[in-house]
């Protein structure tokens, strides 16, 4: 299952803004300018940065075969302020403020429910620090090579995972990540997707398959709603948490 978590941080979050127009003439004499359509590749790239601009709610799943990673979480990406739950597939809870998360999860052992761990002392590479990281969530979408809308808002195409990480940042992992799902892949440059963009411009759903080379089909969804809607996390009581021991930095 850990294999997993890569390929869950190139599918939670980030990218590009707004429909623009053309402005014509002004003059009584000169024909009404008709508005600048986008291309449906350049419509997916600036829908999923107008969604992720401000607050909002994200529900992300990752199947293989019988195993998943379903994950729902209130997210600012301003703040960088995240708050999770989810099932992995043992029940897990995470909340991030700044460049420190907390963990909740049975398997971490400890004498207290929570596990606190600075970001910053985590490898580039790190899956867990790619979780974390909304760029990271949605990297794929940089690397999509062809599009078109079938209608009501919704596309289909295809990604190419190499072109997704030679356009990511090196911040938070987000190209290591998406280099690791490169190498599951069967065939990393044809990766099949669906998205769906609301009359707002912004992004309400992505999903994706990679077909890999031992692990079957890794399908992801990701769900975007309450966009704007008030979030606010705070740190668990200071008596149910521990720090992370050295040992767990070396784990992730």
């Amino acid at each position: 299952m850990r294999r997993l978590i890569p390929v869950l941080s190139i599918a939670l979050a980030a990218l590009v803004a707004g429909c623009g127009t053309n402005s014509g003439d002004p003059a009584a004499t000169a024909p009404t300018p008709t508005p600048t359509k986008l291309d449906p590749v350049a419509t997916i790239q600036q829908a999923m940065e107008r969604s992720l601009s401000g607050t909002l709610t994200m529900d992300a799943s990752v199947k293989a075969g019988p195993n998943a990673i379903t994950m729902t979480g209130k997210i600012d990406p301003v703040a960088k302020a995240l708050e999770v739950t989810g099932k992995m597939p043992e029940p897990v809870e995470a909340r991030l403020i700044a460049d420190t998360a907390y963990l909740k999860m049975d398997s971490l052992g400890g004498d207290k429910p929570w596990t606190k761990l600075d970001l910053t002392k985590l490898k580039p590479g790190s899956s867990l620090r790619q979780s974390f990281d909304l760029k990271s969530q949605t990297g794929i979408v940089g690397g999509i090579v062809s599009a078109e809308e079938t209608g009501g808002g919704r596309y289909t195409g295809t990604a190419d995972l190499d072109k997704a990480a030679a356009a990511a940042g090196t911040d938070g992992g987000m190209r290591e990540g998406i280099e690791s799902s490169a190498k599951l892949a069967k065939d990393p440059k044809a990766i099949p997707f669906e998205a769906t963009v609301d009359a707002d411009g912004r992004l309400t759903a992505l999903s994706y398959t990679i077909a890999t080379k031992t692990l079957g089909d890794l399908v992801s969804d990701i769900r975007m709603s309450g966009f704007g809607e008030p979030v606010s996390v705070t740190a668990p009581p200071a008596k149910d948490i521990e720090a992370a021991p050295e040992e767990m930095y070396k784990y992730f």
